[in-house]
């Protein structure tokens, strides 16, 4: 799916170090001031290059370009065939209060549902919403040193952070307050960060 084309291949597909839960953390809030996106459509660029006229339909965007719609508590996007629209896929998600802000991604994996999360922060307007924001993926800890010759290659923390169990290449948790520790001590170590604006509120 484009939308996973730029932002879980890049920042979940094939990652390791990465918190990973069985079951949500967080739930979406009713509070007034609580974090949200405005709904509509919106581009996210892993690439600082990336040029697009986003006055153009959606799916004539760049590849390093991925369109997403945001509605309601889920984000959209599709798979493009012969320069169409094709299947959408959709993503449901969670804004959690903090600091950072801790985006909540349901992950559907074909060994079952899976939680991920990130570290959020970005420009609100007046009513609250988020219309451009960065994101960064949250860290079992610092990634590990580089692997001895000869040696299997470690692709988890030696440190985990306070309140993570390490589970294979990964690590997961059962504290809320673990994930807004560890999004914040992330953000050093983040490699990359995906960015996405708000274009419009139509499609396409």
């Amino acid at each position: 799916m484009r939308i996973l084309l730029g932002l879980c291949l890049v920042l979940l597909l094939g990652a390791c170090n990465r918190v990973i839960t069985d079951a949500p953390l967080f739930t979406a809030s009713d509070a007034p001031d609580a974090p949200r996106l405005r709904e509509g459509l919106w581009v996210m660029l892993t690439d600082d290059d990336c040029r697009v006229d986003t006055r153009r339909p959606a799916h004539r965007w760049p590849g390093c370009a991925s369109p997403m719609i945001v509605r309601g508590g889920e984000l959209l996007g599709f798979k493009p065939e012969d320069g169409k629209p094709g299947e959408w896929e959709r993503m449901p998600f969670v804004l959690a209060a903090g600091e950072p802000v801790v985006l909540q991604f349901e992950s559907a994996e074909d060994d079952g549902v899976t939680f991920q999360y990130f570290g959020l922060e970005g420009e609100r307007m007046e009513d609250g919403r988020y219309a451009a924001f960065r994101m960064w993926p949250v860290l079992c800890g610092p990634p590990p040193p580089p692997t001895p010759k000869g040696e299997a290659t470690r692709y988890v923390t030696l440190q985990p952070l306070p309140g993570m169990t390490i589970r294979e290449d990964n690590c997961t948790t059962t504290s809320a307050g673990s994930v807004f520790a560890a999004a914040a001590a992330s953000r050093a170590w983040a490699e990359g960060f995906a960015r996405a604006r708000w274009v419009r509120a139509t499609w396409p």
